[in-house]
């Protein structure tokens, strides 16, 4: 290569990012993220109408079932939508894929715990689960909220911001709640055997709780690199 010459590489990424500016973006996207985003709030909802109708609990996770085996059809559809979207580089398509498997991450790790219920002899819902659900619902609103803002950055950016600052302050409570419960569950004597199974179980459904929380926290991060590059 002479001295002073650009590498060719260069050049093309440079050609590239221009031309974004002119092709045009596949707005579809933006309405498979917003039924992605409704179907982690749904999934949420069922989670905390457990509270009241725990009798339900096989039917809500057949539901939630359901729900978790739609968002991957969703999820699929946007794999497929990127292999034909000449739009974006590379680096854009794996922010987009990143997003989407961390939104149907959501789903699967409330559909996960509440399979697990379903392993334990409970007549009510367990406390710990109590003090997740309103949390894991709230960070889902908010990622549904976020995710809107999306089709108008330059007016919702501000917006956007908000919702993902308060979806890092809901994890750092569910954090608090995870401490809070892995050290009951792990430190209170029993001498009953089917109590320490129970107990061995719920503490699986804590953990499964907290790392559905990380995944909003997952979610909104990726959603401020939207933010940052001004939009998908």
């Amino acid at each position: 290569m002479k001295k002073g010459a650009v590498p060719k590489a260069l050049v093309l990424n440079s050609v590239l990012h221009k031309m974004q500016g002119f092709l045009p973006r596949e707005r579809k996207f933006f309405d498979l993220f917003e039924n992605l985003a409704g179907k982690a709030v749904e999934a949420a909802e069922l989670l905390v109408e457990l509270g009241v109708n725990y009798s339900e609990l096989p039917q809500i996770s057949e539901q939630l079932k359901e729900l978790e085996e739609e968002a991957d059809s969703v999820v699929h559809q946007i794999i497929q939508e990127l292999f034909y979207d000449h739009t974006r580089v590379t680096e854009e398509k794996g922010d987009i894929r990143y997003f989407a498997h961390n939104l149907d991450n959501v789903i699967d790790g409330i559909e996960k715990a509440v399979v697990r219920l379903t392993f334990t002899q409970r007549q009510t819902l367990p406390e710990p689960v109590s003090e997740f659900s309103p949390i894991l619902l709230e960070a889902s609103q908010e990622i549904r909220t976020a995710v809107c803002c999306l089709r108008d950055m330059g007016g919702e950016g501000k917006s956007l911001e908000a919702c993902c600052i308060r979806i890092n302050e809901l994890e750092n409570e569910a954090d608090k709640i995870n401490r809070k419960w892995l050290q009951i569950l792990m430190t209170s004597p029993t001498e009953d055997p089917n109590a320490l199974l129970d107990r061995l179980l719920l503490k699986e459904i804590v953990e499964i709780l907290e790392d559905t929380m990380d995944q909003c926290e997952d979610v909104a991060n990726i959603l401020e690199t939207f933010r940052l590059k001004g939009g998908i």
